[in-house]
């Protein structure tokens, strides 16, 4: 399932949980890791803007390099530390690099180098990052954060395709014995259906996507599994949701929601609910 995993960590955000978690794939899934360490670019040009302007260019870059080394010493020091602790203790392969850059970009350019099935993340909501990753990469990323219990939510929807998400979590919940049941989220605020090659319908009823996500409900729970069909946006009701389980990963497909003019936020869906979600959450893309 997910044979080449990256990790890429930001030198301005960091946590444990992401190795703790990458042990746990890998045990089961036989994978091979490369953990990417992203030197910030712009906590360096922060640096370099506080250096009095009569300093020369010679300076600025000197004192950049010594910021450089010392970045690679922190990775060095604590987390390449962790990674021996967390994986290589174990006998599991891990390749680490260290890099320059602005997150999203340096991660999307390594996507276009090599192949990955999935990237295993942190995401920390007070961050400065600019996480446009979630828009811009089509293979699953799985956003680690605190567990929960043992089990999967797997959301559907109206704006989604709802293919990929019923295949993968089951899959999961059977590799680590996790229960899982699934959320089909019936949001009017975007009142069309997504076919399985994304595209969009024309506006339909409320009584046509709520007999849709009836259908899904009594098919789910045909094959055995748990489901709930409730009303409201998708972010929020995928939310409460995840409060409402304590789930220890939230699964979700490649939702094509339009937001409206009242929505100013310029946030994707994706964005909105890793910043609401205590969990783990895991976009199939």
């Amino acid at each position: 399932m997910f044979d080449h995993i990256l990790i890429p960590i930001s030198s301005e955000n960091y946590s444990q949980e992401i190795l703790k978690r990458s042990v746990s794939l890998v045990e089961t899934l036989n994978s091979k890791l490369h953990i990417l360490y992203i030197i910030e670019e712009k906590t360096l040009h922060r640096a370099e803007e506080r250096i009095e302007s009569y300093r020369t260019s010679y300076e600025k870059q000197a004192l950049k390099q010594v910021m450089v080394k010392e970045h690679m010493k922190t990775a060095d020091a604590i987390i390449f530390e962790d990674v021996k602790h967390f994986l290589s203790k174990r006998g599991l392969f891990v390749e680490e690099t260290i890099v320059e850059g602005e997150f999203s970009d340096v991660i999307i350019r390594e996507l276009q180098r090599r192949h990955y099935d999935l990237v295993l993340m942190g995401f920390n909501k007070q961050c400065s990052l600019r996480y446009r990753i979630f828009d811009h990469v089509n293979i699953p990323i799985w956003v680690v954060a605190e567990a929960g219990k043992r089990s999967i939510l797997a959301v559907c929807s109206n704006l989604a395709p709802n293919q990929k998400v019923p295949e993968i979590s089951e899959q999961l919940a059977k590799l680590f014995h996790w229960d899982l049941r699934f959320l089909y989220v019936v949001d009017v605020q975007d009142s069309v259906e997504v076919d399985p090659k994304l595209k969009r319908s024309a506006k339909k009823s409320s009584q046509e996507l709520l007999a849709k996500g009836q259908q899904f409900v009594q098919d789910m729970k045909h094959h055995g599994f748990a489901t709930e069909l409730v009303m409201g946006p998708l972010e929020k009701e995928t939310s409460k949701a995840a409060r409402k389980y304590g789930s220890t990963l939230l699964v979700m497909g490649r939702e094509q929601k339009k937001h409206g003019l009242l929505d100013v936020t310029g946030k994707s869906t994706k964005r909105k609910i890793a910043e609401t979600c205590e969990y783990s959450v895991l976009f199939v893309n």
